[in-house]
């Protein structure tokens, strides 16, 4: 079979995605991590959406970060790319605060010191992008 042929044969099975997620790990200046937290499961999470239609992954990444947060990100890096099985093909940005007020979004936004995270309720998925997203090295790719 042809990657062509791959690609356009349809797919109903768990391993199927046509989800394409976007998040962003936004650091300010004083080195605190922008996170959102579920109340219905008290777990921390990165800002995190889909694009709309014709909106880049990285202008999704941004607008996602400052509807749920209220606070304006400005794209800075790809922290990676992430590639699960079983979840969205997520694109992960790096990111920096421009604007806007926290708390004003529709999620429960929180500037979390990167050493606490170890305290919070972070899934394993939330925990690799960050890990990567405040290490400086090249784009990570799963």
């Amino acid at each position: 079979m042809s990657q062509t042929d791959y690609l356009l044969e349809p797919r109903t099975g768990p391993y199927y995605r046509s989800t394409v997620t976007t998040s962003a790990v936004v650091v300010d200046d004083a080195g605190l991590l922008l996170m959102v937290r579920r109340p219905d499961s008290d777990s921390y999470h990165l800002p995190v959406g889909t694009p709309h239609s014709g909106e880049t992954v990285s202008v999704a990444a941004s607008r996602v970060a400052a509807e749920s947060t209220g606070v304006a990100v400005e794209i800075t890096g790809l922290v990676g790319i992430f590639d699960e099985p079983n979840d969205a093909f997520s694109v992960c940005f790096r990111g920096r605060p421009v604007g806007g007020k926290l708390g004003s979004g529709a999620a429960e936004a929180v500037w979390v010191e990167p050493e606490l995270l170890d305290e919070l309720n972070v899934p394993a998925t939330v925990r690799q992008c960050v890990r990567h997203g405040l290490d400086l090295r090249e784009p990570f790719f799963a």
